[in-house]
């Protein structure tokens, strides 16, 4: 699909301005997103074309392109993708056939969402590929690593060229072209949330059924900070009195009021040998619980689908001994857009239970590669991870039960920051294939409050006095 093509379906005669330059047909992608909005006059659609299109966001774009050496539209060109795989492509359940293609990049998930009355829907419209890249203090301390900065012990943990720990000692992305399984995985982490603190400010958790009606509903606030290598944001480095400690996550429930005060809060080390700090405050006990890796497998909170493990999409600690990261090949998929800032892809209802009828999505250039249980005791049997070539975060996840059948997926939508390259979330969506029950996280994003967070929050003690 060549970008001169793509442009011309969308403009028609009013671009033959746009179409006279051979570098914006090829590369301009704020273009191609200016060109579809007009083109479906949707207000949402102007609203994000409208962030993409600032000089701070082509700059710090062109810096991250440098550098990789290509965009997610230069990987596209070169691809031989369908001709009819393009903005403005509109799929429902009538034409679906017409496109034997289709399986190729849209998940089978979403094909069946067209025919179904669990969380059915009645089209899915393909947006603009946008070009996506994290901060540029996050470039800058990637670009500062020099070559072959790392290696993979037979823990898994990442080494520095000292022999240190790399998580600990060392910012920046390690394996910028992983050529392996392993390597993907430190990428992937790498990634973090995006961002070095983050503040949900609320996130709304609704379990839904399989007739699409509200089970149960929380509200409450997550919190997630980089303890070591940080570059963007104070205190840079490694976090004081955090030692040893790569991230944490913090969860206070305030809603509804019989699980009002409910915290957790997991703190990672680097040591693969050294398990979590994992401690669950139970507010009708009054006593706090010391969990372990294993209760990272348990949801966190009844109704839900959303467990320990999948903050983040994949927060499972990295050990070699009890998983194997294996490269299953790099690919194209049609996933949700990271148009966050400006609104929710997949349209839900108030409820957050059914969707309205249209989603938008996005085609993303990926790695895939598969997190294999060794132990025959997680409760997957393996994870499918769909890595972006450009954020190094998930885009699609599949988690397969004991028997290796698909049993939950992962999609979301991030609330990422065009003239930054910070992230955070608007939606998640996880879906049990099983049961046919999903839950839907709807996030707020506190930005302001996250350039104020302090420690105490990663201390349940002092987490469980905010209620």
């Amino acid at each position: 699909m060549k970008r001169s093509r793509l442009i011309r379906a969308l403009l028609g005669a009013v671009s033959a301005l746009v179409l006279s330059s051979p570098a914006l047909a090829e590369e301009d992608y704020i273009a191609t997103w200016k060109a579809f909005a007009e083109e479906t006059g949707l207000p949402e659609h102007k609203a994000w074309a409208d962030m993409l299109d600032t000089d701070e966001t082509r700059a710090l774009e062109q810096k991250w392109a440098d550098f990789r050496g290509y965009t997610a539209s230069s990987l596209i060109e070169e691809a031989d993708i369908p001709e009819a795989l393009k903005p403005g492509l509109i799929i429902t359940k009538d034409n679906m056939g017409s496109m034997p293609w289709l399986e190729e990049y849209l998940p089978q998930f979403w094909m069946d969402r067209l025919n179904s009355e669990w969380m059915g829907i009645q089209q899915i419209r393909i947006v603009p590929t946008t070009h996506y890249y994290m901060q540029e203090a996050m470039l800058d301390a990637t670009m500062a690593l020099g070559e072959d900065p790392f290696t993979i012990n037979e823990k898994g943990e990442l080494v520095d060229r000292d022999g240190n720990n790399g998580s600990l000692t060392q910012a920046g992305l390690p394996f910028i072209n992983p050529a392996n399984g392993d390597e993907l995985n430190w990428l992937f982490n790498a990634h973090g949330v995006g961002t070095e603190d983050l503040w949900f400010n609320p996130v709304q958790m609704t379990g839904c059924s399989s007739s699409n009606r509200v089970e149960r509903s929380y509200s409450g606030n997550i919190w997630w900070r980089k303890m070591a290598g940080r570059v963007a944001a104070p205190p840079l480095g490694n976090v004081p009195g955090f030692e040893g400690v790569k991230e944490a996550g913090a969860l206070l429930i305030t809603s509804p009021r019989d699980v009002r005060g409910l915290a957790g809060v997991r703190i990672r080390y680097g040591d693969a040998d050294r398990d979590d700090n994992f401690k669950l405050y139970i507010p009708t006990l009054r006593r706090t619980r010391t969990l372990t890796g294993t209760n990272g497998q348990d949801p966190i909170a009844p109704s839900l689908e959303l467990t320990w493990d999948e903050w983040r999409s994949q927060w499972t600690k990295t050990d070699r001994r009890k998983f194997s990261y294996e490269m299953v090949g790099e690919r194209f998929v049609l996933a949700a857009p990271e148009v966050g800032a400006a609104y929710d892809p997949y349209r839900p209802n108030e409820d957050l239970c059914s969707l309205s009828g249209t989603v938008d999505l996005e085609l993303r250039p990926v790695w895939v590669y598969d997190i294999v249980d060794k132990t025959n005791s997680y409760q997957y049997s393996r994870k499918r991870v769909f890595v972006d070539k450009e954020l190094y975060y998930t885009q699609w996840m599949e988690m397969y039960d004991r028997r290796d059948n698909l049993w939950r997926i992962w999609d979301d939508s991030r609330w990422w920051q065009p003239e930054t390259g910070r992230a955070m979330w608007r939606s998640v969506i996880i879906p049990n294939l099983v049961s046919k029950r999903h839950t839907y996280l709807s996030m707020s994003p506190d930005w302001a409050g996250a350039q104020g967070m302090n420690n105490s929050l990663f201390d349940v003690d002092q987490l469980r006095d905010r209620r």
